[in-house]
């Protein structure tokens, strides 16, 4: 993506839009884990998933027509990229992301989901040629194991029972594919507008989320949504997570990661947590235990450890 010029300022050579974009797209995404645990009685998976990226594609679409033109062919001619880039981002992100939210807590969802940056070192040392030094793997295994303490909830015999709730599972799926997904932005083509990729990405995505929803509606009857029993409560969620966290998220993450690269762009991602935490014991009335705490802290002290030397900088003074 083309680099952005701000009158904003920057920070360490950085604009300081890119911050901000980064900061913001924390706050949505740790708002779409509350919003879906709080459907997630009513709202079967398949719908919510469907309808999360018509919603987000319904808003692209009419600001994405002019630069779509432009870029169709170079689109087409890199199709293979996008089509990984759409199948990890919108298709396997999103059903992992809710089948966590639907079958564990929102907060530990949050917490399990941003442990992105570790699985982007991981793969960094798996798939590249930039091999992690000593202390990064030190940061992983103090990482790794503030996330155990969160699935264990702080209770060893949880581990060796194999006794775990399977949403936290998911979670932590969900944050390895979101760690591909990033990784493989580094390799969508250079020059089309953010808009475009986007709209790539949802229309790979819509192909494999279609048919689930169609197939849902087949075996379940009746479609969830009808003009003639609206549930409008749950539809303005859903629109919020059409509009927020999928479209301006996803919009704000792209570019981000743009302007400051996947492993500075990563270390925003543990603001979520914080942002789905506050949110959730706020809107669904959850706790914060202190296994909560006890794991945020390793994490976090697992992160500084791994990519410290590739933080994002301070801004200058």
């Amino acid at each position: 993506m083309s680099h952005v010029t701000t009158a904003t300022g920057k920070a360490g050579g950085v604009p300081v839009i890119a911050y901000i974009l980064l900061i913001a797209c924390a706050l949505m995404w740790g708002s779409n884990h509350v919003v879906a645990r709080g459907v997630n009685a009513s709202v079967p998976l398949p719908a919510l998933a469907f309808w999360r990226w018509m919603v987000a594609l319904l808003l692209l679409t009419p600001v994405c027509l002019h630069h779509l033109r432009r870029d169709w062919a170079v689109l087409w001619q890199n199709w293979k990229i996008i089509f990984l880039i759409g199948t990890t981002g919108t298709f396997l992100f999103t059903i992992a992301i809710y089948l966590a939210a639907y079958n564990t807590t929102a907060v530990n969802t949050g917490l399990l989901n941003a442990t992105t940056p570790i699985w982007v070192l991981l793969f960094a040392a798996l798939l590249t040629a930039d091999k992690p030094r000593l202390q990064q793997w030190v940061g992983v295994l103090v990482a790794g194991l503030g996330t155990a303490v969160i699935i264990a909830k702080g209770d060893i015999n949880v581990l060796l029972q194999m006794n775990f709730v399977s949403g936290d599972l998911f979670a932590l799926i969900s944050a390895m594919i979101w760690a591909a997904y990033s990784m493989l932005l580094k390799y969508a083509p250079r020059g089309i507008h953010p808009f475009s990729l986007i709209f790539g990405s949802i229309m790979v995505g819509m192909l494999y989320l279609t048919p689930i929803y169609l197939w849902s509606i087949l075996i379940n009857g009746d479609p969830y949504f009808t003009w003639q029993n609206p549930a409008w409560p749950d539809m303005v969620k859903i629109a919020y997570i059409g509009a927020g966290p999928a479209f301006l998220g996803y919009l704000f993450w792209n570019r981000g990661v743009g302007m400051v690269g996947a492993a500075n762009a990563g270390v925003f991602l543990y603001l979520m947590p914080a942002f789905a935490s506050v949110l959730a014991v706020i809107f669904l009335g959850e706790e914060l235990h202190l296994y909560h705490l006890g794991g945020i802290a390793l994490i976090a002290v697992g992160i500084w450890r791994a990519t410290r030397r590739v933080a994002v900088p301070a801004p200058a003074k």
